[in-house]
């Protein structure tokens, strides 16, 4: 059975002392498998695999099964290779097909379940189950959006506060008699708003009844329209425009895995490393699971060593390199041991 979580509403304003948040306890545990009813509401979920991908699934499989989450079935994705290119599509056509898939997830599943959806390459923290409680899910249905991880803007002020909201929601994994298997365990999350936070990323998030009765004009519009831009642009645009009442959890509850982040089946897709590497880490700074330091450490050499790309602030850039260098090798400071 799966360890109950509380949940926490919380917003940024937090920081200049005014209550603005509640906390809702819950006693409840959350079943490892199938359906669960609330308010005539059901949850299912499901993670998008290609078929001609079937590690990944395996993978993936393995992963959701392990953290009791073995009601998500896997979604075959829409392989962009069988397609067209609409005309007025101005994304790689492999983020087409990632579009639709989503899209049809949203849109033709039950209009009032709540949907979970991962993308086949995620590390899934243990204590997500847990917060799947007939209780936890009242208060997300209110929502159309929660995001279980994403790409935070990286902005000193905001991730700071993240970071305190982390370690509040995770126990120290170095202090006395908190025994192994807790480690890295979150009792409890935050829910901050996804206005100011969300930068990009659509790899693990839930979808209310109310997001699918929003989202499901707007993305067959969008999709008429080209699409011009990916759904995570599509997300951050409705979220910023306040058509989209959005949470980010902190600590997060999933994250890519390393492997997935060097073997994208996004063909066509192209990043300069540096910024994508440090991105990557600091996404994975808040997640309430197995860091594998090691992995980290081998992932991110190549942008610690690197030449500096050109920039008209080489200064900022350098400072921002080697915080991240110090950031991979204390790791008691990775580990949130301090």
């Amino acid at each position: 059975m799966a360890r109950a979580l509380r949940v926490f509403l919380w917003r940024l304003e937090r920081a200049q002392g005014r209550k603005v948040g509640t906390c809702t306890p819950c006693d409840s545990t959350a079943p490892s498998r199938p359906v669960y009813f609330f308010s005539m509401h059901t949850l299912n979920g499901f993670f998008i695999n290609l078929d001609r991908s079937p590690e990944r699934a395996k993978q993936m499989r393995a992963e959701l099964d392990a953290r009791k989450l073995g009601f998500v079935e896997r979604f075959a994705a829409v392989d962009a290779r069988t397609l067209s290119q609409p005309p007025a599509c101005k994304i790689p056509m492999a983020a087409y097909g990632a579009f639709l898939s989503h899209q049809m997830l949203i849109t033709q599943t039950p209009p009032d379940s709540v949907t979970l959806i991962f993308e086949d390459d995620m590390q899934v923290s243990d204590s997500l189950a847990g917060m799947l409680s007939p209780e936890n899910l009242k208060i997300l249905a209110e929502l159309d959006l929660v995001f279980f991880d994403c790409q935070l803007y990286i902005n000193f002020n905001d991730l700071l506060l993240r970071y305190w909201e982390v370690k509040r929601g995770m126990p120290n994994p170095r202090s006395a008699g908190n025994p192994e298997s807790q480690q890295r365990h979150a009792p409890q999350v935050g829910l901050g708003e996804a206005s100011g936070a969300y930068c990009w990323g659509a790899s693990a998030y839930l979808v209310t009844p109310r997001g699918k009765e929003k989202l499901g004009p707007i993305l067959q519009q969008t999709l008429d329209r080209g699409p011009p831009g990916t759904l995570d642009i599509l997300f951050r645009n409705l979220i910023e425009s306040k058509a989209l009442d959005a949470r980010v959890v902190v600590p997060f509850l999933a994250t890519p895995r390393l492997d997935g982040l060097t073997a994208t089946t996004i063909d066509g897709r192209q990043q300069d490393f540096l910024p994508f590497a440090l991105c990557s880490m600091v996404r994975r700074l808040y997640f309430a699971g197995d860091l594998d330091i090691d992995g980290m450490i081998e992932f991110f050499a190549p942008a610690s060593s690197g030449p500096l790309p050109k920039t008209e602030d080489e200064m900022m850039v350098e400072l921002i390199r080697q915080l991240a260098r110090g950031l991979v090798h204390q790791r008691d400071f990775l580990d949130f041991g301090i």
